[in-house]
């Protein structure tokens, strides 16, 4: 008998999650591979969920969310963009990200078309396009440019089947960050081709640069973009499985259609939830990045200290990208070694695209003490 559609071989299994269970089974493993906050939700939304539990939350919500929520979304994206989003028709709140990355791949891409997708990227995106039938097509992402898209790259890259452009800034793994004039450069190519643009902004609140995050719909291309956003990140609710996406009423509409088929509605006490952070958890996402911020300096000046490796500074996310091709091993012989021999576990750059070869990805999601632990480990062993 039959037991896996022949669709599902083109996906690789997830190059993270084998590290992280790796790491788990193993007695005191530092683990900086698994991209989840080590910070607890905040008092004061758990607080919100417990009252929406006994306010009786229990049972299905609309299919888009709560009206409350998508409004609460819409306010912001117009206090913090000035983007305008109609709550009752332009707004999804979904089970996280992902499946909003789900729903909007399921709903725009047929068999045949080509999306292009950055390579190193989220892993996630490819396996996402695969399963439509859809065929991606990898965007080169150099150290050398900062890991940030060239533009004439962009141009090669795209053909009469491109359907869609899948962009994340800050980026995961690199901790990349675009400009607004580059990624105006990017949109004004989308339009010009008439490409649909899938922006996977849940990196935006770790932004450590001198400019604020850019929303990639604010730079006229609103009426082909669909931003994908999340509460896992921002508000370290990884486990409450809330996302939400901003589209155009006749892409919400379509999308809305593989919502209902897959999961109706996000959860009911969780939305409630998300209504408190949005409107007073204020301060929370500076703290956040403050301590993003320092982390990153630290890994960032203990990677460069060692030999053999090498690190670009990221610029936002929670992620360091180093470069490991000096120690003349690849990446996945390099995260095996530090597991066995320093009980550190990062997780091999080519997960994430053929051009993540020679890295390894390092989630600075632990304290700074655990952080500077860990450099010493891999300088010994390097040593």
């Amino acid at each position: 008998m039959k037991v896996r559609a022949d669709k599902l071989e083109k996906i690789k299994p997830s190059g993270i999650r084998r590290i992280f269970d790796l790491a788990q089974s193993m007695e005191g493993m530092i683990s900086l591979g698994l991209g989840a906050p080590d910070f607890n939700t905040p008092e004061e939304i758990k607080d919100a969920a417990k009252k929406a539990l006994d306010d009786n939350y229990t049972s299905y919500s609309p299919n888009l969310g709560y009206i409350e929520l998508r409004q609460a979304i819409s306010d912001k994206y117009k206090d913090e963009y000035n983007l305008d989003y109609d709550a009752s028709s332009e707004i999804m709140v979904t089970c996280g990200g992902v499946e909003g990355l789900f729903i909007a791949c399921q709903a725009v891409l047929d068999p045949g078309d080509e999306v292009i997708i950055p390579d190193p990227g989220f892993l996630t995106y490819s396996g996402q396009v695969l399963i439509t039938g859809a065929k991606t097509v990898g965007l080169p992402l150099k150290e050398e440019d900062d890991f940030e898209i060239d533009v004439e790259v962009l141009k090669e890259k795209i053909t009469p089947n491109t359907r869609m452009l899948i962009l994340n800034f800050p980026s995961n793994p690199t901790g990349a960050v675009m400009s607004r004039e580059k990624l105006k450069a990017v949109a004004d190519l989308a339009r010009d081709h008439d490409l649909l643009i899938l922006s996977d902004e849940v990196y935006e609140v770790l932004n450590y640069t001198n400019e604020k995050h850019v929303c990639l719909a604010g730079l006229d291309v609103q009426d082909r973009t669909i931003v994908l956003n999340s509460f896992s990140k921002t508000y370290c609710m990884t486990g409450w499985r809330v996302g939400y996406l901003l589209a155009p009423r006749d892409l919400i509409n379509s999308m809305n259609v593989v919502h209902q088929m897959n999961t109706a509605c996000a959860n009911s006490a969780s939305q409630i939830a998300a209504i408190k952070a949005l409107k007073e958890v204020k301060s929370f996402k500076d703290t956040l990045r403050e301590e993003y911020k320092k982390r990153r300096d630290v890994i960032h000046e203990g990677l460069n200290s060692l030999e053999g490796i090498s690190c670009f500074r990221p610029k936002g996310a929670f992620y360091a990208f180093p470069n490991i091709k000096e120690t003349g091993m690849n990446s996945t012989e390099f995260s095996e070694f530090l597991i066995y021999k320093a009980k550190v576990a990062v997780v091999p750059g080519n997960a994430f695209g053929n051009e993540g070869e020679g890295y390894v990805r390092i989630a600075c999601t632990v304290p700074v003490e655990t952080l500077k632990e860990a450099i010493q480990r891999i300088k010994q062993v390097l040593n």
